[in-house]
């Protein structure tokens, strides 16, 4: 079955039209022209142009040269140099600068500053620190947002406008009595009398009983989970609506104007309700920096780090996974960042990351930042070109990486990342285990991550989707630690089960309901007839605590921790048992038959040596291969699609030179090369072929 919106997709590919902004690759960077001289910006121009880069992204933090003060809006300065670009043939996507306020605002408006869950007031001096429900400061954000689209109304050179820079980044919380009633307002749209809001959230219990939605207090993590799951629910709404506020405010002045939103931390933030996001956007965007920023960021910045191409991809996924269509990547590492450095970026990387974005479907790449800055908080971050803005090698791979990437895509077209596997990925998931009170130790990225990895490492195109996107549509579904479960997901799984498709369920999948409230049993009963298990006690320990578990069909031993289902078998035959502690003996893993597909359930936190076997397995039983495959993890290959075209993308980023077994004959869509059975690919370099 094929939704209609794949039907709109497949249509456009066909007609040759586009979600698109631009109908070529569009590669740029990320320019700052208000920190030097407007007499630069000619010169700047000239260098991008012959460097290859076609657009530009700027004014993301520019407000006080845009407005001086609180009556006056200087953009002379900003038309010049967007018209001085155009010239050059360079298009540009501006900036809402609301990121980050002018000391005036302050100094007039210091109630306009977030105020901490300790009762504190923010001092000025950082970004992201204005209140984004207070009125002043959204009166403000409107009005700039305006001044821009009218400037710019019709101005070719402008493609679209970024709303704000990494929304709900650094501390997004605010504790002031703004938010404090908004979240009220928002509470009794929900539960409608006081009764429900006592009885959901279970406020008997520590006698937190409240009698009038006035009382409502905002929750910190420790507080009560069903109130606080309630309260990051209700900020990314509030999030949300600013950004909409802006949109509306651009698209009033002219509706021409393509609105997005760059993501931040590499497309892993899980505060921000991306698939809501996503709904007012045009085409959504992330920030992607592969050495510097992981999804381990989110949880704690760790040291050790050992790369993988994997996590990017997830990421990439991720974002493409919200609306199914191309995305743009508004900031893409080149070298140096301004965080912790984890490893030298090696020459000819950044190149590889941008071949990457065009594989899982972004249509437009832009480097940040142009110019290394010469000061203030981002100074030792590196641009393609240093301060001295004398190009050298960032600046020439660059230019080989324009070369390349515009080649392929006049030959592939409109082709898009075709995936037969699919992972749920919940926002409300990692706000229900924000606190740690379901598994202290247990992060719910990670967890998507082991399973997300295994099946890139078997070179199996994956998409990362929301559990209310259609399902029936791939052959694997996995549905990692899906804590709270709906009927209309359950009924889902069951269906797509029943008519084909693998699903595999992990453990606390179906703990909670959407409000975080017990079903009164152990797991949801549709969880539990789908897996064919009955759920009789469950363990949660440190990450420390492990226990062995024997896959007797791979003849290994394998470990799992942190969360443990003890569970009997009622239409389901185990794979694979428990072997230490009081679970010896005891089913881990188990699969069961639900019409013409599979459902299996794993009861542990896997190691990812067990992940990998399991996802072996499932792919063999569920038939699902790859057009090629690579013997080194290193190696990536992503599968796409236009019309009835299928091509394979492999980028090594191994310093060794790797083979590909090809299960059907290609052709090199650069070289015209005839491949069959192999190919080649050189360290640290790609091949794109096309199936014949």
């Amino acid at each position: 079955m094929i939704t209609s919106r794949f039907c709109i997709l497949f249509i456009s590919f066909i007609l040759g039209t586009s979600f698109c902004i631009g109908q070529s690759f569009q590669l740029g960077s990320d320019y700052y022209p208000e920190h030097f001289p407007i007499e630069n910006v000619s010169k700047d121009a000239s260098l991008m142009k012959a460097g290859g880069l076609n657009i530009v992204r700027m004014g993301d933090f520019a407000w006080f040269k845009m407005q001086p003060d609180s009556n006056t809006y200087t953009l002379d300065w900003l038309v010049k140099t967007v018209d001085t670009l155009g010239k050059h043939q360079i298009k540009t996507l501006l900036c809402t600068p609301t990121a980050a306020i002018p000391k005036w605002m302050f100094d007039q408006y210091p109630e306009i500053m977030q105020v901490t869950e300790t009762g504190q007031r923010k001092p000025y001096g950082k970004r992201r620190h204005a209140c984004l429900n207070n009125e002043t400061y959204r009166n403000y954000s409107v009005k700039i947002a305006q001044q821009l689209a009218t400037a710019f109304a019709n101005n070719p050179n402008v493609e679209g406008f970024q709303i704000d820079n990494e929304l709900m980044a650094e501390e997004p919380y605010c504790y002031c009595e703004t938010c404090r009633l908004k979240f009220s307002n928002w509470l009794k749209d929900k539960y409608k009398t006081i009764e429900n809001l006592n009885n959901t959230w279970g406020l008997t219990f520590w006698s937190e009983n409240l009698t009038d939605f006035n009382q409502v207090f905002l929750p910190r993590k420790g507080d009560n989970p069903g109130c606080f799951v309630d309260y990051q629910a209700f900020y990314s709404d509030c999030t949300i609506e600013y950004f909409k506020l802006q949109r509306d405010a651009i698209k009033k002045v002219n509706p021409r104007f393509k609105v997005t939103h760059n993501i931040c931390s590499s497309g892993f933030i899980y505060r921000l309700d991306m698939y809501k996001l996503a709904q007012s956007c045009d085409f959504l965007s992330l920030d992607n920096y592969p050495y510097t920023w992981t999804l381990e960021n989110e949880y704690a910045p760790v040291d050790n780090f050992d790369y993988h191409p994997a996590m990017a991809s997830m990421a990439l996924s991720q974002i493409r996974g919200t609306l199914h269509t191309p995305f743009w990547i508004n900031e893409q590492q080149i070298s140096r960042t301004a965080g912790k450095q984890r490893k030298m970026i090696e020459p000819g990387m950044a190149r590889l990351w941008c071949h990457q974005g065009l594989a899982h479907g972004a249509e437009s790449i832009l480097f940040f930042p142009y110019r290394t800055f010469e000061y203030a908080h981002e100074q030792m971050m590196n641009g393609v070109v240093d301060a001295d803005n004398i190009p050298r090698r960032r600046y020439e791979e660059v230019k080989k990486t324009s070369d390349e990437l515009t080649k392929i895509k006049g030959i592939i077209g409109n082709a898009f990342p075709t995936a037969k596997a699919a992972i749920l990925r919940d926002f409300k998931c990692d706000w229900a285990f924000e606190d740690g009170r379901v598994s202290a130790d247990f992060r719910y990225m990670r967890h998507i991550y082991s399973y997300y990895r295994a099946l890139r490492e078997q070179d199996i195109t994956t998409d990362i989707v929301s559990p209310t996107d259609n399902l029936s549509v791939y052959p694997l579904i996995i549905v990692p630690a899906q804590v709270l479960v709906t009927p209309q997901l359950c009924a889902k799984l069951k269906q797509a089960a029943e008519k084909g498709s693998t699903v595999v369920v992990t453990c606390m999948t179906g703990l909670r309901d959407t409000t975080m409230k017990s079903f009164g049993r152990l797991i949801n009963k549709d969880i539990e007839s789908l897996a064919g298990i009955e759920m009789q006690e469950q363990f949660a320990l440190i990450k420390q605590e492990t226990t062995t578990i024997v896959y007797p069909k791979a003849g290994k031993a394998y470990t799992g921790s942190l969360w443990y289902d003890v569970f009997k078998p009622t239409t389901a035959s185990v794979l694979a048992t428990y072997q230490s502690r009081f679970l010896k003996g005891k089913p881990a893993v188990v699969r069961n038959r639900v019409g013409k597909g599979m459902v299996y359930y794993v009861g542990t936190v896997p190691s990812d040596a067990m992940v990998d076997t399991l996802m072996n397995e499932v792919l063999i039983n569920a038939t699902i291969a790859p057009l090629a495959k690579a013997t080194d993890k290193l190696v990536e290959i992503t599968t796409l699609k236009r019309g009835t075209i299928s091509y394979v993308y492999a980028i090594n980023f191994t310093d060794k030179d790797q083979v590909l077994q090809l299960s059907l004959p290609m052709k090199d869509v650069l070289t015209n090369e005839k491949l069959e059975g192999k190919a080649f690919v050189k360290a640290m370099e790609f091949r794109v072929m096309e199936v014949q």
